[in-house]
């Protein structure tokens, strides 16, 4: 039986669970939330909206693991798109990038869109590289990824690359330049060099990306650059590919026909974010409405002992899909598309050290099971 829930009247009311007794509270945003990103120099948080054509904007600062004060405060953003699905943001710059599935990338500013970019079919997610204020955009119906000078004054499209079939989500690892890139549709990793694929230097963009084969599903993806270690979840597998960076990036490529190591998630493992700070992997469960904690000290690119362990799961929202971490306020934010909310973990009890906070589910709970149904707004995310 699924936790019961008290609605507080307000603008973007916050939901707090009240039945169980590991329950975590939840902001109301808008319709069909997906994607999710934070901006680490001004504390806020985005999050896309499917079916409203927004983006819903909230205040770290005052809405957070400890502090709730503000979560009954949030403003939005039209993104000038029709599914708005990736974003990311240039904190160096203070410009949020929207991946709308119109085909278009929102150039924001100031909470304004500043100019809209158009880049290839079916845009999925993206990334920031802040070095190069370069953004990679997956373009899930061409089989391309666009790469685009990320400086608002200029924002344009560079260069264009070809990748797998599908491709889905994005993550830079900084310390290799590499820049990783989830096949949908061949179940496998692109991985493209940053160091001459960029928004000043596109001379290697025209190589083809060395891939390497990570099972099924491939639906997100997130670095650890202290471990050198890349994740990948794979949703019809219910678990998480186990990527040594070191051996496995645009420069060095001996890894990549290795397979990699696997630790079990939850039903539907989809979105991932990482917590350097305690080296915790986050994992969104669609099909459990959960989200898998692994301990990423002891399961990485070159300590495995323990991802044989079945990861603990904490108890989110209907259909969750992405995960963003906050280190600073140890706090984690998770999109729940079938209930409209944004949860709140509390990072600091809830990690792969500690597991009081994280909820009735922390035991580990089921990690097969179907995946969850694609979604009704057009996309897969």
């Amino acid at each position: 039986m699924r936790r019961a829930a008290l609605v507080l009247a307000g603008c973007g009311a916050l939901v707090l669970a009240a039945a169980a007794a590991a329950a975590h509270p939840e902001i109301a945003v808008g319709g069909f939330p997906t994607g999710i990103t934070l901006d680490p120099a001004t504390n806020t948080i985005y999050v896309g909206n499917g079916t409203t054509g927004t983006v819903s904007v909230i205040d770290g600062r005052r809405c957070n693991a400890v502090v709730a004060a503000g979560c009954r405060r949030r403003a939005s953003i039209a993104t000038a798109g029709v599914d708005p699905i990736g974003i990311a943001v240039d904190a160096a710059s203070g410009t949020l990038f929207v991946a709308n599935a119109s085909g278009t990338v929102a150039v924001v500013r100031d909470r304004r869109v500043r100019r809209s970019v158009r880049v290839g079919l079916d845009p999925q997610f993206l990334a920031v590289d802040e070095r190069t204020h370069t953004v990679y955009v997956a373009n899930s119906g061409s089989n391309t990824v666009s790469v685009l000078d990320g400086r608002a004054c200029c924002a344009r499209v560079r260069a264009t690359v070809p990748v797998g079939p599908n491709p889905f989500t994005i993550a830079i690892n900084e310390r290799t330049s590499s820049v990783y890139v989830t096949d949908l549709g061949a179940h496998t990793v692109s991985v493209l060099d940053g160091r001459t694929c960029n928004a000043r230097d596109v001379s290697g963009c025209r190589r083809r990306p060395v891939a390497l084969n990570v099972g099924e599903t491939p639906g997100g993806i997130a670095v650890d650059s202290r471990t050198n270690t890349v994740y990948v979840t794979g949703e019809a597998t219910s678990d998480v590919s186990v990527i040594d960076g070191r051996s496995c990036n645009a420069r060095v490529t001996s890894g990549c026909r290795r397979r990699p190591v696997h630790v079990l998630a939850g039903a539907g493992a989809r979105g991932i974010a990482v917590d350097e700070a305690t080296h915790t992997v986050y994992v969104a469960n669609t099909a459990a409405d959960t989200v898998s904690v692994i301990d990423g000290a002891t399961c990485n690119a070159s300590v495995h002992t323990g991802c044989r362990q079945h990861a603990p799961q904490a108890p989110v929202g209907l259909s969750p899909r992405r995960v963003a971490v906050d280190e600073v306020t140890s706090t984690v934010y998770v999109t729940n598309a079938g209930s409209n909310t944004v949860t709140i973990l509390d990072g600091r009890t809830c990690n792969g050290r500690a597991r009081s906070g994280c909820g009735a589910v922390a035991a580990g709970g089921a990690g097969g099971g179907a995946p969850a149904a694609t979604t009704t707004t057009g996309n897969v995310a």
